[in-house]
């Protein structure tokens, strides 16, 4: 009878815990149809994972990744998690270009060169405007940041790849420099009477 009351207590614990999990996965679920954190069609972000949401169940939801994977996650972990839902108000994004200019270059002029592509570019909002920063004076540069608003989440990428693209071309009619990373090798002569010291030690060696 004692092994038998052992076996069954086991049981129960195990089976609490599992219900456990299948209660809150069933209470989480509950929370996101009435309070609607997520809807399907968002684009989130879960942990390390980011995609479209497909789906939300009772117990479960599935986020297409952009892979193309589709990704099952517990509801209990959808909320316990830190979950980043970029479109649930709008479907705006801020995008950071980041650009280095070689030293003695007119930043002014760089700086207005940004500002007109970004403005030129139907896609970027123009309200909040687009806006240049000096960000930091580095070994090898002076690094300006380009931040704009991109219209439609989707896009931000291409927005953003077209736009250093168009960078790289401007910069290159205006003979504006974006330098790489160099460093530079002082060679020092060494003194005559160090140099006799050193051929007197190697004597008497």
């Amino acid at each position: 009878m004692d092994k038998i009351t052992i076996v069954i207590g086991a049981l129960g614990v195990g089976i609490g815990f599992g219900l456990q999990a299948l209660v809150n996965n069933l209470v989480s679920g509950l929370i996101i149809s009435f309070e609607k954190p997520v809807n399907v069609g968002d684009i989130v972000e879960i942990g390390n994972r980011s995609g479209i949401m497909k789906s939300i169940g009772f117990r479960s939801s599935v986020i297409y990744t952009w892979d193309g994977a589709d990704v099952v996650i517990p509801n209990g972990d959808l909320l316990n998690q830190h979950l980043v839902n970029w479109t649930l108000s709008n479907r705006r994004r801020r995008v950071d270009i980041l650009i280095g200019v070689a030293y003695g270059t007119d930043l002014k002029k760089a700086i207005q060169i940004l500002e007109d592509l970004a403005k030129n570019d139907h896609r970027v909002l123009q309200a909040p405007a687009p806006i240049v920063l000096i960000k930091e004076f580095s070994n090898s540069s002076i690094n300006l940041r380009l931040l704009i608003w991109v219209r439609d989440f989707m896009e931000w990428t291409n927005v953003q790849s077209d736009i250093n693209a168009a960078i790289d071309i401007a910069f290159k009619e205006n003979n504006i420099v974006i330098p790489f990373p160099q460093q530079d090798v002082h060679i020092h002569s060494v003194d005559g009477n160090v140099k006799e010291m050193k051929n007197e030690n190697k004597t008497s060696e």
